[in-house]
C-alpha cells in the first residue's frame, strides 16, 4: 500500500541524512515486483503509474473512510470549557490542522488572513500540529506578517480536544500543496464544518462538490473564500449540508 508520494516528488524534503535516494530506490524496487498495489486515491494511482512505470490497472484504489469518532459536539458547555482550556474562548476562529510542514503550506493561509484582516476583523486563526519545522516555523510567519495577536499555535491535541475545535470553527481551511488523501477534509466535514481547500492532488477528488477549492498559492483568492464564509450565510450552510 502506496499513501502518496510527495518525497518523491519533493525529494529536498526529506528528513533522511542521505536523502531521499535509498528509499526511493527501495520503494520502487518493490513496487515493481509485486502483483498488486493498492492507494488511496485516483490522484496517488497515476502517481504510482508515472514514477514507477506500473500500468494503471495493476493499481487498486480504496479511497480512505473516516472514523465514527469525529462528529459534530453540539454540547455548549462542553465546547465552552475545552475551547477555554485552550485558550481561545469565545471568540470566532478558522481552523487549519497539518503544522509547520511546508507541504500543510500554512505561509498562504497566514498570508490571506493578513491580506484580508479588516473584512476578518474580529476571527482569528487557529494552527493545530507541531509549530516548528526545519522548513518552517509557524509563530515567526505570523510574526512577520504582523498578525501574531490573531494567530494561536496549538501544537497537538488529544482527539477529543480536536472534535471540538473542528466542530466549533467558522470554517476548516486546508490549503495544501500536495496530499495523497487528505484526512482532514472528511474529518471537518463529519463535524459539520464547512470546508475550504486546494484545487490539486488528491483534494479535489476527496473534497467533491462539498468544499470551495482555491489555488494554494494564490493567498488572495484563499483570503475571499475566508470571507464568503465569515457568516451564517446559504453557501456555508450549504456545504456542511454537502459534507455531510
Amino acid at each position: 500500500t502506496i499513501h502518496d508520494l510527495w518525497l518523491e516528488r519533493h525529494p529536498e524534503y526529506s528528513p533522511k541524512f542521505f536523502g531521499q535516494w535509498l528509499s526511493s530506490r527501495k520503494t520502487k524496487r518493490i513496487a515493481s515486483s509485486v502483483e498488486k498495489i493498492v492507494t488511496v486515491s485516483h490522484f496517488s494511482a497515476t502517481e504510482i503509474s508515472a514514477l514507477y512505470g506500473r500500468p494503471i490497472d495493476q493499481v487498486a484504489v480504496v479511497h480512505n473512510g473516516v472514523s465514527n469518532d469525529f462528529y459534530a459536539v453540539d454540547d455548549r458547555l462542553l465546547c465552552q470549557r475545552t475551547l477555554s482550556s485552550l485558550g481561545i474562548g469565545g471568540r470566532p476562529y478558522f481552523l487549519f490542522v497539518g503544522g509547520a510542514d511546508p507541504r500543510k503550506n500554512h505561509g498562504a493561509l497566514l498570508e490571506a488572513f493578513k491580506l484580508f484582516s479588516r473584512e476578518l476583523n474580529g476571527y482569528h486563526v487557529v494552527l493545530v500540529g507541531d509549530s516548528v519545522h526545519r522548513f518552517g516555523d509557524m509563530l515567526a510567519t505570523a510574526r512577520r506578517l504582523g498578525i501574531e495577536s490573531s494567530v494561536q499555535c496549538l501544537g497537538r491535541v488529544s482527539q477529543e480536544q480536536m472534535r471540538v475545535l473542528y466542530s466549533c470553527a467558522q470554517a476548516f481551511v486546508f490549503p495544501s500543496l500536495y496530499e495523497g488523501f487528505g484526512m482532514p477534509i472528511l474529518e471537518a466535514m463529519a463535524c459539520e464544518t464547512p470546508v475550504i481547500t486546494s484545487n490539486r492532488s488528491a483534494l479535489p477528488e476527496v473534497a467533491g462538490e462539498a468544499a470551495l477549492l482555491i489555488d494554494p498559492e494564490n493567498p488572495a483568492e484563499i483570503g475571499k473564500a475566508m470571507c464568503e464564509l465569515s457568516n451564517a450565510g446559504s453557501r456555508r450552510n450549504a456545504l456542511i449540508q454537502e459534507g455531510t
